[in-house]
């Protein structure tokens, strides 16, 4: 299935941002429903209504780690800006922690990122409420993020997914337990998890592409086997790896497979 008419989202490449992966924008054009695949990143969101002042709401997610259905109306709008994995602390601090599948909505969005304030009183236009999100991750309070777990998140998606826990604590030079406790530190999950997401989303696109048995899907998405395939399919898509809807796949972004309109479709 193409991207939903109305769906447009940029990449931000590191030296634009050093916090945020991509900025997305959905304005349904017809009533109807969609399924969100979750990602693993945190997103700060605007949820408006078309053409109605007084509807923008601002929204902070938590990283995900399940998926979401959801409905909407013609001239339902989100905004929204995708942080780099390892950015996830930025956004919840020392809440990171607890921030797993998490979503503030309105005033406790606002009491999380102050910033989204000043943006609640825009005119609900896409392109507006797009530039004012953008600017928001640059006032974060940044809490440095140790190296090694930006490379350890670019090493799982350069892999695939493919590797150990510890094979990636042995390439940044740490125990495993240790590369565990940082990486939970600024991701929000933990290690296996996010390999996990990873895998999960090759999967899905190598299923989605038809005429390949799901032994060999697992085999190429670094599963033990089909049955390991299976339940990481059901935990993280709620759906079996035989039954891929195609509406549920997008281009791949960064490495991280989207639901039908990224992460707006929860909020």
């Amino acid at each position: 299935m193409p991207i939903p008419r109305g769906y447009s989202e940029a990449i931000v490449t590191p030296q634009q941002s050093r916090s945020v992966e991509a900025v997305w924008s959905y304005v349904a054009t017809s009533s109807g429903r969609g399924v969100i695949l979750p990602d693993g990143r945190c997103d700060l969101i605007l949820r408006f209504r078309e053409d109605q002042r007084g509807t923008v709401q601002p929204v902070v997610t938590g990283p995900a780690t399940q998926p979401y259905e959801i409905r909407y109306a013609a001239g339902d709008g989100w905004v929204g800006v995708r942080m780099r994995p390892e950015r996830g602390i930025a956004v919840w601090g020392n809440a990171i922690g607890t921030a797993k599948d998490q979503v503030r909505r309105g005033a406790e969005a606002v009491t999380l990122v102050p910033a989204l304030a000043e943006l609640v009183d825009m005119a609900p236009c896409e392109a507006e409420l797009r530039a004012g999100l953008l600017d928001v991750p640059d006032v974060l309070a940044h809490q440095d993020v140790d190296a090694r777990v930006a490379r350890t998140v670019q090493q799982i998606h350069l892999t695939g997914g493919r590797v150990s826990v510890v094979e990636l604590a042995a390439r940044v030079g740490v125990t495993a337990r240790h590369l565990g406790r940082l990486f939970q530190s600024s991701v929000g999950l933990g290690v296996k998890t996010y390999i996990g997401l990873v895998r999960f989303h090759r999967a899905l696109r190598l299923a989605a592409r038809g005429g390949v048995a799901l032994s060999e899907v697992a085999f190429e998405a670094g599963f033990a086997d089909q049955a390991h395939l299976s339940r990481a399919v059901r935990r993280f898509g709620g759906i079996s790896p035989g039954r891929v809807p195609p509406e549920l796949i997008l281009p791949d972004v960064a490495g991280s497979g989207q639901g039908l309109f990224g992460a707006a479709g929860q909020f």
